[in-house]
């Protein structure tokens, strides 16, 4: 049976005109071309080859424009321009065959439904806690930054109205342009910031927090306009009390309703740390689909309800997990690009190539020129009144200014209410790609978030008096890290003469949310169970509590990020808290029986190694010596400590680090300082060697008395013979501590002589040459290591960033 398609609208400028097809309700499953049947004239079929598609040809393009600094909304935005009339639609019959009128109907409901889920999992992972004490710079940039495009476009339209095309002088379209975009949406920032890897930086927050003022509001304005043009239209006060009837009715249902039962999934129905059984989501995912159906069967569009009933409910684990788990990464990550891919596959560039339409889209162009530079100027000078540096500020504004599905649902929105022409819809669609693509590669260009800790002053331990207040920063990935951490810690020599301020950070992969979180712990109101992090606290508190008054204080934190960006908060909390040294556990773990690797922990271990403000240290915990013959009965895991000098900056923070195990109050410790020579090494000596001999010295003098502490030189002739001694008198310690050698720092000839062919066979490069054997050696199931960065100067730093 043929199909016919007839055209019913009576204006060929309408975005979807307005058709009826006819075909026969059994063409779904084709019965195969080698029996006669054309496949493409059968609804599942065109589907499959439709969406398969879309989707390859927005993979390969992405692989493409990814490397230029573009987002996937504009990959999937493009592949629908080039789908459309613009290009490959041009050939009628192609078009025909494959986005015919009934083919597209089935996609875009389809599509829709992936928006709407999508719309509804944002709402469950923002965090509406943001708002609660939002920073001024957030409150400030983000009102200045709405504020400002209204005042400049609204009074231009009003002066220019008579001047403008017929059908932009009689409609609400730019009084609508203005407001959309004066406005930022949480949900496009929240993406485009993950894309970037900038969630968690601190321009980062900012545009976060003031795109969610600015959204929230958005909300609030797009339901009271819907409303008043529902009461406009309405015919009687009957009709009038039944919109604010239904709509008020549906907001106390979310409210004291949906709320408190997906509280209860959340809180009662699911144990701690597991997501949604399988009947707790279907439920979930039906109440998100008739929340659309009853805002948009009251008049207040479908996109109001998901929203609504997805800020009602609790983010994190386990809703937001789920949604993240089961929900975005198949159904809305399948059918979400088909969604932006028809959106652009509606705009035609071929129409404003038309002389007599320049006029109209250069009007419409005109105030969306106005509505972006306002918006950039405003958040420009915002930040500029709050003191943040212009270049900081120019990014903020970029940020902010990003576009992506939220405004092409709004401007697809105008077209299905013929509020936009296809020549508006065409300009609009083709801006909001542009904006994009011009705002995202300068985002990367112009903001580097690690560049301020770069230009950091550079804390260490080597360069600190011998009894000031050690600040260390304690990074945990879980709770099997706090063990070892507590053990080393206990034995790193606090007192109150030499006190030691703890800080502990709690990184975990940020799941179920949109916004990444970091600050200070604080354990939960609520009876239930302790938190993970209420257990490592607790540990830590312990420690802070068995140490002398004075010695220990503890100042707990937590973290939630992508692991891509986690290190954005390890060095932002070094910073702030002026760190002298950052601990890090190894990726590494072994229960006795089988190790694991994490490449995720290896990754952030690295990036921190790269671009911290302070000295690093890595801990390859092997239990802490519970295997190791000399452990005792005593309260600390840890009783005897060897340290390898070879020499350099490495070396000699490893030794300031050293040289306070003796000093602290645990008197069962004994240190081992084995100095490391190459034979005739005083014919190359130079000035770092120089500082290495002054540092041993003032060791020296410092615990010359100290029964504690013995110091033993070797001398050998090369790599081999440093391998030699260390194996040799590694299995009598519990802990080894060395350092990395293996940055910038390390340019003394006759110290790279004593590692000479040792990182041929390098596994762990971050762990060093003399670090990464250590832990490879048979030995390496009994004794833990230590290894020790300190960090170069800026300078160094900063030549290696460019490098």
């Amino acid at each position: 049976m043929s199909v016919v398609s007839t055209n019913l609208s009576s204006s060929s400028a309408a975005v979807k005109p307005v058709a009826a097809a006819c075909y026969d309700n059994n063409l779904v499953n084709s019965q195969g071309m080698f029996l006669g049947d054309q496949p493409l004239r059968f609804s599942l079929p065109l589907l499959l080859t439709q969406v398969s598609l879309i989707l390859v040809l927005s993979a390969g393009a992405h692989l493409v424009l990814r490397r230029l600094g573009q987002s996937r909304f504009v990959t999937h935005m493009l592949v629908g321009i080039v789908l459309g009339p613009s290009v490959l639609g041009r050939n009628s019959e192609l078009r025909g065959v494959l986005f015919s009128e009934r083919g597209t109907y089935i996609l875009e409901s389809i599509s829709l439904v992936a928006l709407i889920l999508f719309l509804f999992s944002m709402g469950v992972k923002t965090d509406l806690t943001l708002l609660r004490r939002p920073s001024g710079r957030a409150v400030a940039v983000g009102l200045t930054g709405s504020i400002v495009p209204l005042a400049v476009t609204l009074p231009v339209f009003h002066v220019l109205q008579p001047t403008l095309p017929d059908d932009l002088r009689g409609t609400t379209l730019i009084t609508e342009l203005a407001v959309r975009l004066s406005l930022s949406s949480f949900p496009v920032i929240a993406d485009a910031l993950h894309d970037l890897d900038l969630l968690n930086t601190e321009l980062g927050r900012i545009a976060l927090t003031a795109s969610l003022i600015t959204d929230v509001t958005s909300w609030f304005l797009r339901a009271f306009f819907a409303g008043a043009y529902l009461i406009t239209e309405a015919k009687s006060p009957v009709f009038t009390t039944q919109i604010l009837a239904s709509f008020f009715g549906f907001v106390l249902f979310v409210a004291f309703v949906a709320r408190p039962v997906g509280r209860y999934i959340a809180h009662k129905r699911t144990p701690a740390g597991d997501l949604l059984s399988e009947g707790s989501f279907v439920v979930v995912v039906i109440a998100a689909l008739l929340s659309a159906l009853v805002t948009d069967a009251i008049g207040f569009k479908y996109m109001i309800g998901p929203m609504m009933l997805g800020l009602a409910l609790p983010g994190g684990m386990p809703i937001g997990a789920t949604m993240t788990e089961r929900l975005d990464s198949f159904f809305i990550a399948l059918f979400l690009p088909v969604y932006m891919a028809l959106s652009g596959y509606r705009a035609d560039i071929a129409e404003l190539t038309k002389e007599e339409e320049t006029e109209k889209w250069c009007a419409l162009e005109l105030f969306v020129a106005l509505c972006v530079s306002g918006k950039l100027v405003g958040c420009v000078a915002a930040g500029l009144f709050l003191a943040m540096p212009f270049r900081e500020a120019t990014v903020l504004a970029l940020m902010l200014n990003v576009r992506g599905i939220v405004e092409v649902a709004a401007i697809n929105n105008w077209g299905d209410t013929m509020k936009a022409t296809s020549e508006h819809y065409s300009v609009l669609t083709i801006s909001m790609v542009a904006i994009t693509a011009v705002s995202t590669p300068l985002i990367k260009l112009l903001y580097d978030p690690s560049g301020r800790f770069a230009r950091a002053k550079r804390r260490n331990i080597e360069h600190a008096r011998p009894n000031a207040d050690l600040r260390v920063l304690a990074c945990l990935y879980s709770e099997d890290h706090a063990a070892p951490l507590i053990d080393l810690l206990e034995a790193s020599g606090s007192s109150r003469d030499a006190p030691m301020s703890l800080i502990v950070l709690h990184l975990t992969e940020l799941v179920g949310r949109a916004a990444s979180v970091l600050k200070p712990h604080r354990r939960a109101r609520s009876s239930g169970n302790p938190t993970p992090s209420d257990r490592i606290v607790n540990a830590f508190r312990h420690l802070e509590q068995q140490a002398a008054m004075g010695a220990v204080t503890v100042s707990p934190y937590v973290a939630q990020a992508p692991f891509s960006s986690m290190h954005h908060d390890v060095c932002a909390v070094a910073h702030s808290r002026k760190a002298n040294l950052i601990l890090l556990p190894f990726h590494k773990s072994s229960d006795g029986a089988r190790a694991t690797a994490n490449n995720q922990i290896r990754s952030i271990n690295r990036a921190v190694l790269q671009y911290a403000p302070c000295s690093v240290a890595i801990l390859v915990d092997h239990g802490l010596a519970a295997g190791s013959a000399c452990a005792t009965a005593a309260n600390s895991m840890l009783q005897r400590v060897a340290l390898y000098f070879l020499g350099g900056p490495d070396d000699r923070e490893a030794l300031a680090y050293a040289a306070r195990i003796p000093d602290g109050d645990n008197t069962g410790m004994s240190l081992t300082v084995v100095r490391v020579k190459l034979r005739g090494w005083e014919a190359t000596a130079g000035p770092d060697e120089a500082r290495d001999e002054q540092a041993l010295e003032e060791f020296w003098s410092r615990h010359r008395n100290n029964q504690r502490v013995e110091f033993v030189e070797k001398t050998v002739e090369d790599g081999e013979g440093t391998a030699a001694v260390v194996r040799s008198m590694s299995e009598k310690f519990d802990l080894l501590i060395v350092g990395r050698r293996g940055g910038e720092n390390d340019d003394m000839e006759g110290s790279a002589a004593l590692t000479s062919g040792l990182s041929e066979w390098s596994e762990c490069p971050e762990l060093g040459v003399l670090g990464d054997m250590l832990a490879t050696a048979e030995f390496a199931s009994k004794v833990s290591i230590l290894v020790i960065q300190q960090q170069p100067p800026k300078n160094a730093t900063a030549g290696a960033g460019n490098n």
